[in-house]
C-alpha cells in the first residue's frame, strides 16, 4: 500500500532466507553476515543451520544498516530481535521505529529452556532501546515496560480477505466444518481448540475439522480432521472462507489484535475466540480462557442460531473487520512517520 503510493519500501532480511510466502511490491533486499547487500533471487530452501543463526542474522543487519540505513528516512523495527540492530546502527539520518506487536516477554515465559529465558530477557529489554514505539493496540500503551504512547492496529488486504458470497449454511443435523490455524506455541490454545472438537465429534458424525498448518501435538490424529496448508496469503483466505466456524482461543493478550479473528471475520466466517480485536460479543462468540467445553457451547449456540439472526452477527463482525483495511491503516503509519521524521530533524 506504500509502495502504491508512490513511497520507496525495503525489507531488510537476511541472504540465507527463502523468498516470502506473501505477494509484495516493495523491493525485498537480502544482506550477507558481513552487512553485504546480495544480488540475485534468494535462495530456494532456507540456507539456515541448526544453532548460529541468531547472532549471525541480527550481526548482519547492523552492519547492513551500517552500509546503507543513511539512505533511508524511516527505518521500522517489527520484531523485538530486530530492534537491536536497529537502535545500535549509526545513521543519523532516519528515524527509527519499533512496532510493537506483543508483549514478547509473556510469550517466552511460557516456553522452557534456556534460549526462552535468554530470548525473555532480550524482548524486554528491547522496549527500553532509544526507539520511537507504536503499539498495535490499546492495551500495550504504557504495558509494563513498553513506552508507546500511540497504537496503530495491523492491517489487511481487503482484495484478499473479502466477504464469502453467501452465509455459512449452519444448522442442527447438516455438516459442519469447523477451522483452526494450527500453532505449536501453548499461548495460541490450539490444544483447546482440537479438545472441543473432540468433544463435539464425539455426539455427531457431521462434524469434521480443518487445521491450517498442521502443527498438532505429537501423536494426535483424529480421522475427521484434515490438514490444510496455505501457500500465500490467498489460499489462506480462500481457507478461512472454507470452513463454516474458526475457533482461535488463545491463551494471554487478550483484547490484542488477532490475525487469524480478523481475517475470518473479513471473509464472513462466524468466529469462537476468548477475546481478541475486533471481536466482541456483538459480532463474534466469546468463549471462557483454557476452556474447551465452553468453546464447544459456543459452536453449539452458533449452530442454533436462526439464519437471520446469523446473518445480523456477521455484518457486523465485517463492519468490525472494514476498520482494519490496509487502505484504512497505511496512512495512519505515513502520519505517525511524518511525525517522527519532522521530530528527528
Amino acid at each position: 500500500m506504500w509502495s502504491n503510493a508512490g513511497h520507496s519500501v525495503d525489507f531488510l532480511v537476511d541472504g540465507r532466507a527463502t523468498a516470502p510466502y506473501f505477494p509484495t511490491t516493495a523491493t525485498i533486499r537480502r544482506y550477507s553476515t558481513h552487512g553485504t547487500i546480495l544480488d540475485g533471487p534468494p535462495p530456494a530452501v532456507s540456507g539456515f543451520g541448526a544453532s548460529g543463526n541468531a547472532l549471525g542474522i541480527y550481526m548482519g543487519m547492523w552492519r547492513a544498516l551500517e552500509n546503507i540505513g543513511h539512505t533511508y528516512d524511516v527505518i521500522l523495527a517489527n520484531y523485538s530481535l530486530t530492534a537491536f540492530p536497529i537502535a545500535f546502527s549509526r545513521t543519523r539520518h532516519a528515524a527509527k521505529l519499533y512496532y510493537v506487536q506483543a508483549y514478547e516477554p509473556e510469550y517466552f515465559s511460557a516456553q522452557s529452556g534456556g534460549k526462552a529465558r535468554v530470548l525473555q530477557l532480550l524482548s524486554s529489554l528491547s522496549y527500553r532501546l532509544p526507539l520511537k514505539q507504536i503499539a498495535n493496540s490499546p492495551i500495550y500503551l504504557k504495558h509494563h515496560n513498553i513506552k508507546a504512547d500511540n497504537w496503530i492496529p495491523p492491517g489487511i488486504d481487503e482484495a484478499l480477505y473479502f466477504r464469502r458470497q453467501s452465509s455459512p449454511s449452519i444448522a442442527p443435523g447438516r455438516p459442519l466444518i469447523l477451522g483452526t490455524i494450527g500453532r505449536k506455541e501453548p499461548a495460541k490454545g490450539m490444544l483447546y481448540a482440537l479438545e472441543a472438537f473432540e468433544s463435539l465429534a464425539r455426539g455427531d458424525s457431521q462434524v469434521s475439522l480443518k487445521i491450517a498448518y498442521g502443527n498438532a501435538p505429537d501423536g494426535w490424529n483424529h480421522p475427521r480432521a484434515e490438514v490444510v496448508i496455505p501457500e500465500n496469503d490467498a489460499q489462506l483466505a480462500i481457507f478461512y472462507r472454507s470452513i463454516d466456524i474458526l475457533l482461535a482461543p488463545g491463551t494471554v493478550q487478550h483484547g490484542a489484535p488477532h490475525y487469524p479473528v480478523l481475517e475470518a471475520m473479513a471473509c464472513g466466517t462466524p468466529v469462537v475466540t476468548t477475546g481478541y480485536l475486533p471481536a466482541n460479543a456483538e459480532n463474534a462468540w466469546i468463549a471462557e480462557n483454557r476452556n474447551s467445553a465452553s468453546i464447544a457451547d459456543a459452536v453449539n449456540e452458533i449452530r442454533n442460531l436462526p439464519p437471520e439472526m446469523l446473518r445480523l452477527k456477521l455484518d457486523k463482525a465485517f463492519e468490525a473487520a472494514s476498520e482494519f483495511q490496509w487502505s484504512r491503516i497505511a496512512p495512519k503509519f505515513l502520519d505517525a512517520f511524518s511525525r517522527a521524521i519532522k521530530q528527528q530533524s
